[in-house]
């Protein structure tokens, strides 16, 4: 029961956030002032991002992961997938803005989507962690 509603959590979480990269339009007032405890460097490094178009790959990717993640038969995979882009987030928070609320919140969906992943363990670590006769 747990993971279905870590599953329905963090798909709502990353449409919400796929839709907003990519559909709403960024204010970088607005999100100065919601994070203005964060580091200046990180509100530079955004920008970058949001410039250069970054940010719409990134929202893409938010979206369809929160996809996969409504559905039984995909949440695997889609679980599988948000691990790279958790640890990027979470990544940035500590080394660009330095403010513990993202810190913690990103802590925290990268252990709630880690959750997910050891539930299903059993399914997925002979795809990825089968023995073979050699190294290379």
């Amino acid at each position: 029961m747990a993971a279905y509603i870590i599953r329905f959590l963090l798909a709502l979480l990353f449409i919400y956030a796929g839709i907003e990269k990519l559909f709403l339009p960024y204010d970088p007032s607005v999100f100065r002032t919601d994070a203005a405890e964060a580091h200046p460097l990180f509100f530079t490094y955004y920008d970058l991002l949001q410039g250069s178009g970054y940010l719409y790959f990134v929202g893409l990717f938010q979206l369809l992961c929160g996809l996969l993640l409504v559905f039984r038969r995909t949440y695997l995979l889609g679980s599988i997938m948000l691990v790279p882009l958790l640890l990027c987030l979470l990544m940035t928070h500590v080394f660009f803005s330095r403010y513990p609320p993202f810190i913690l919140f990103d802590s925290l969906m990268l252990a709630l989507n880690l959750f997910l992943l050891f539930g299903r363990y059993n399914e997925w670590k002979t795809v990825l962690l089968k023995k073979e006769n050699s190294w290379i």
